[in-house]
């Protein structure tokens, strides 16, 4: 019987096994690998911000770099253009603007160069008020002008010519409904009663009156360094001083005549540049060879 009591307190002394009960999924996830996980994606999301606000600072800073340069460089084209463009003043305290700088300017002055002849100013150039180039005529030869042209554009203005120690400055007129070459014929402004001398060397061949102002002539020029052309001077009105027909005759010397008074006939074109009634001379250039 004892032992019958032993196996039984045996038996209920082990009694049966008490169950913990199923295990939750979320027991067996690798919680630390994935917090981890999201803490890496959120350092690289950061790392990209901080390198996307990086080269938007740097892109900024470009721009502003690429807009001071460009503003710089217009700034200093227009220093130039203004530097070129601005009007020389005369010397003579009446502060009025003249095409070419007098102080640096010899009577015998070159306006422009054609078939191997250089074209001198017909007026010192402390009385000059303007230079205006256009056509005269299909005969006439085209002249190349020197100085710097203030039409139109003012950097395509700068050629043909270029900038000279004269400091010369010339227009190129509206053709008007002439033919011809552009820049065939040179209004070159100046006063009433001017004196108006040779822009050749060599010698006078005919002196004519001109048909577009009474008590107006024509000169004509042989310049000696080809006699093939024949240089005119027109709107000159004779005098006692002026050189005749066949007289010798030096480029900025010899005295033609004065500037005739043709503002009230003609309404000249180059009062639009000079500012006042326009008086001029007109020199062109034929070749006769």
């Amino acid at each position: 019987m004892r032992g019958a009591y032993a196996r039984k307190a045996q038996d209920v002394g082990r009694g049966p096994k008490l169950s913990s009960g199923p295990r939750r999924p979320s027991d067996f996830s690798p919680r630390p690998n994935r917090d981890s996980q999201k803490r890496s994606r959120e350092l690289a999301e950061r790392r990209k911000s901080r390198v996307k606000a990086r080269e938007t600072s740097l892109t900024g800073v470009y721009k502003k770099r690429r807009f001071m340069a460009i503003g710089l460089v217009v700034l200093g084209v227009a220093a130039l253009l203004f530097a070129l463009l601005a009007p020389t003043t005369a010397s003579g305290g009446e502060g009025r603007i003249v095409p070419i700088n007098p102080a640096n300017a010899a009577p015998d002055t070159v306006l422009a160069t054609v078939g191997g002849v250089d074209v001198a100013t017909p007026i010192r150039p402390a009385a000059l008020t303007g230079l205006g180039y256009h056509p005269e005529g299909e005969s006439l030869s085209e002249m190349e002008p020197r100085g710097d042209n203030l039409s139109g554009n003012p950097l395509l203005a700068l050629i043909p010519g270029g900038s000279t120690p004269e400091s010369i400055r010339y227009h190129v007129m509206d053709s008007a409904g002439r033919e011809g070459p552009r820049m065939g014929a040179l209004d070159v402004g100046a006063p009433t009663e001017t004196n108006v001398y040779s822009p050749v060397t060599g010698a006078i061949t005919s002196i004519r009156p001109d048909p577009a102002v009474s008590d107006a002539n024509i000169v004509e020029i042989q310049p000696s360094d080809n006699p093939n052309l024949r240089v005119t001077v027109s709107l000159v009105e004779s005098d006692s001083d002026g050189a005749g027909v066949k007289e010798p005759v030096t480029a900025g010397e010899t005295k033609l005549g004065i500037v005739a008074d043709s503002a009230g006939v003609l309404d000249p074109q180059l009062a639009e540049y000079t500012g006042d009634a326009g008086n001029h001379v007109t020199v062109s250039v034929m070749n006769v060879g």
